[in-house]
């Protein structure tokens, strides 16, 4: 039996200031400021398959009940931060290994490193995408269908449900990557290929059957690059698959550096913590929070801060994972001050940001406050 749950109330009211009204969906306005293809949202604009928190282009916010369970239990192996220096500490001497970071049941993630010259050789997922974020290195990509790629830092891979991929690693240095499947996807491998070994408990078998590539549409495509979209001020990368979402979130603390929108901050979240501000209390509440789904991020530039309730104050730059665990009140905040903050939101489906009603300035407050937008 479950554990008993307490009923509250969330969802941001005008005298709140439209608190948390979304961390990952549906950012302040201030992107790369080219319009992006027609049809498709600017990179973290609200619309499309983005976030529904607050009001969201769907009128004010209302009041609802939840039951709530305790916020802050992590199992393993799910933590609030995997620092990328401890995962590469903690395979000292081994240039290819993979650490898995989140298996909850929605998503299925990994943290992997590979030499140049590594080869994968040609699979396909049935009925699931794989999201592939690149940390640093070198990976060409050969798509069923599509172009050869050559993936770089910053660089987002698409890979949509029933196509065939390989990939292998170039370059002069190893390749850290963070790859996101769906919690049930399966591999299977072309019988034209060597048969792979086989899972424990399993029997490798020969069968028969049709497939056809996803096709590419609205935001989705195979590769886009974070750096090369605020050189060039377009759209960021977005990834709307079917439990794999990715939306990078930008944000200046000092908005001369935005040279796309100039002036302005973007998403910055919470902001800077203040002078003087009392201690984070993680047991207060404050934030928002997600029913039926997760939320984590990868850190592509800057630094960011996560307040994550019941567990503590985390801090993440270039590289890391923060993983907010289900039924958490939690807040986000860009602090490195000078040059873009950027966290890439990832979920399973579209959030729901469900605004606290008791604490607009939640926990310990920064430059942003809460009406900022998470």
């Amino acid at each position: 039996m479950s554990a008993p749950k307490t009923l509250i109330a969330f969802g941001a009211v005008s005298a709140l200031a439209m608190l948390c009204v979304c961390e990952s969906f549906a950012q302040a306005p201030a992107q790369p400021a080219q319009a992006p293809a027609a049809g498709a949202p600017a990179a973290g604009a609200a619309g499309g398959r983005g976030g529904r928190g607050g009001g969201g282009g769907r009128g004010p916010a209302e009041i609802w009940y939840i039951n709530k369970g305790k916020g802050g239990v992590y199992t393993p192996p799910h933590k609030p931060l995997w620092k990328v220096a401890d995962l590469i500490a903690a395979h000292r001497g081994q240039n290819t290994w993979s650490e898995q970071i989140i298996k909850d049941g929605l998503q299925d993630v990994t943290y992997n490193s590979a030499a140049p010259g590594t080869k994968i050789t040609p699979r396909m997922h049935i009925e699931a995408a794989v999201a592939f974020v690149i940390i640093r290195g070198e990976m060409h990509f050969t798509v069923e269908g599509q172009q050869p790629v050559t993936a770089t830092r910053g660089g987002i891979v698409n890979i949509m449900e029933d196509t065939i991929y390989s990939y292998d690693i170039t370059g002069s240095q190893n390749a850290l990557w963070v790859e996101i499947h769906p919690y049930f996807y399966q591999t299977v491998t072309p019988a034209s290929e060597a048969p792979p070994p086989p899972q424990p408990g399993k029997v490798l078998t020969k069968v028969s059957f049709a497939h056809r590539p996803g096709a590419y549409t609205g935001t989705n495509k195979l590769y886009s690059n974070l750096w090369e979209a605020l050189d060039k001020c377009t759209p960021l990368p977005r990834v709307t698959d079917d439990h794999i979402q990715v939306n990078p979130l930008l944000g200046f603390v000092n908005p001369a550096d935005n040279k796309c929108n100039p002036g302005q901050t973007g998403n910055i979240g919470s902001g800077p913590l203040q002078p003087g501000a009392p201690p984070f209390n993680p047991n207060s509440t404050f934030g928002h929070l997600h029913e039926s789904n997760i939320e984590w991020w990868v850190v592509q530039a800057g630094q960011i801060r996560g307040q994550f309730e019941g567990t503590g104050e985390f801090h993440a730059t270039e590289g890391d994972v923060l993983y907010a665990a289900p039924d958490m009140w939690h807040q986000m905040a860009a602090e490195a001050p000078s040059g873009p903050n950027v966290r890439t939101a990832m979920s399973a489906y579209p959030i729901t940001n469900m605004g606290n009603t008791e604490n607009a300035g939640g926990g310990r407050g920064g430059a942003g406050g809460a009406g900022r937008g998470e």
